[in-house]
């Protein structure tokens, strides 16, 4: 069986549709994934469980959108990077934050600083900016520094 779309109004037989193709399908020994919206999940599961009774459990499973997603994303792809959330995040720098205190002049580990670095990291990262970059960028600042302060001495000579 293909991927099949069932669109009709409420009350139009749609569900009562699908449970018989599955039906059909089930004898066949076929798997069927019935992609439900989140809320009509649980619905779903327990007419097909109505009518198929414990075929339903072997060889049919309903399935929501966000669910799929998700197995699609660990079964194929994607999920195996291990993402922190956004306290896991502030948590980790307000750590460095802590521990590099006296090398900084400018930060210290406040909220309002671990928040404000969240924030540039995020715009860091989705303008591609590498730490290559930012290195190269700082060190053409500092001679562009020194040449300006250089630059009275200069002329006097």
């Amino acid at each position: 069986m293909s991927l099949q779309l069932i669109i009709g109004r409420s009350g139009s037989g749609k569900s009562e549709y699908i449970l018989n193709e599955v039906k059909k399908e089930i004898t066949l020994g076929e798997k069927i994934y019935i992609i439900t919206p989140e809320q009509f999940s649980y619905v779903t599961e327990k007419k097909l469980l109505q009518v198929l009774g414990k075929a339903a459990t072997v060889n049919s499973e309903v399935i929501s959108f966000n669910r799929i997603s998700h197995r699609i994303l660990t079964e194929v792809g994607g999920a195996a990077k291990m993402l922190l959330s956004k306290s896991g995040k502030a948590m980790l720098i307000y750590n460095i934050l802590e521990k590099q205190k006296k090398n900084l002049i400018f930060l210290g580990n406040s909220d309002d600083n671990v928040e404000l670095m969240l924030k540039t990291i995020t715009e860091l990262k989705k303008h591609n900016i590498t730490i290559d970059d930012l290195k190269r960028v700082g060190a053409d600042s500092i001679s562009a520094r020194a040449h300006m302060e250089c630059a009275p001495t200069n002329e006097i000579k």
